[in-house]
């Protein structure tokens, strides 16, 4: 692996990268992630069998399309490949300040990704994963099937398969899909997976990686945002400053996005995340 690593860093800086540092920094959910560097270049390298190449082609895609959109500090990618038995994605390794406070801009630099006009459907051209768990992305001109239907639902189903039945599937996105008949949101990219865990501070700006891309209802990673550990006051102050929100509409529907983190959390690691889900589920059902 490490040799197609090289290969790779070659092409990508234009001189033979030898590796004379490795270190393990994460054996994680899903992949190994290391920093190597051959002296002068460091580089994040995420690692894993030969099958989870298309993961990492996703995520890099998305990395790129949140660059050209340059609303915030993103790391740079260097490159997917594989070796004979595994596949790697190649990323700038981020210099992180042990800041744990968001800069205070970063609320108006993510309002400013919300604000790209793209498409007029919900969806995106490729599907993508939210952590270890596959989300489908298909085109919908409506939001309340989209969201019913590819998030709700998709991730329903797949706690159901294993072994966590939250109730009938059915009627649940049938009753997500009334609750958002009659709202029609205007499609922004998303980040998509947009927790206190996946941002970070580098040069005196906040940073994020690890996104779920797809193009929705921009309230959604507000909503997980607030889910576990709440942004800073002065991020939620300076996105409503740059794009104001439906205050009143959107504290109806953030527990409905809300829960779709849940199921796919309840699935992954399964605890007290599956009592919250069911709390916040029959919550929901009983409005």
């Amino acid at each position: 692996m490490w040799k197609s690593i090289s290969q790779v860093l070659a092409d990508q800086f234009g001189a033979y990268y030898l590796i004379k540092e490795k270190e393990c920094v994460h054996r994680g959910e899903i992949h190994e992630a290391w920093i190597i560097s051959d002296g002068i270049q460091a580089v994040f390298v995420k690692a894993n069998e030969r099958s989870y190449r298309s993961m990492f082609r996703a995520e890099a895609d998305q990395l790129e399309m949140l660059r050209k959109i340059n609303a915030f500090r993103l790391p740079m990618v260097y490159g997917v490949g594989c070796s004979s038995n595994h596949s790697f994605l190649l990323l700038e390794a981020l210099p992180i300040s042990q800041q744990s406070s968001l800069t205070e801009d970063f609320g108006t630099q993510l309002a400013r990704l919300h604000q790209v006009s793209g498409t007029k459907y919900y969806g995106l051209d490729f599907d993508t994963w939210l952590g270890s768990v596959h989300q489908p992305n298909k085109w919908h001109a409506s939001w309340a099937k989209f969201f019913s239907e590819q998030r709700i639902g998709w991730q329903l189903q797949l706690c159901k398969d294993k072994g966590l039945d939250f109730g009938n599937i059915d009627q649940i996105v049938q009753s997500v899909a009334k609750k958002l008949a009659k709202h029609n949101p205007k499609p922004s990219l998303l980040h998509g997976n947009l927790w206190i865990e996946n941002v970070c501070i580098v040069n005196g700006e906040t940073a994020t990686y690890d996104p779920a891309c797809y193009w929705g209802d921009r309230e959604c990673d507000l909503a997980f945002t607030e889910l576990f550990e709440p942004f800073p006051i002065k991020f939620y102050e300076n996105y409503d400053r740059a794009f104001p929100i439906d205050r009143e509409g959107y504290a109806e529907r953030k527990h409905i996005y809300q829960l779709y983190y849940l199921l796919n959390f309840s699935q992954r690691f399964l605890g007290n995340y599956v009592h919250l889900t069911q709390k916040t589920l029959d919550k929901l059902l009983e409005r």
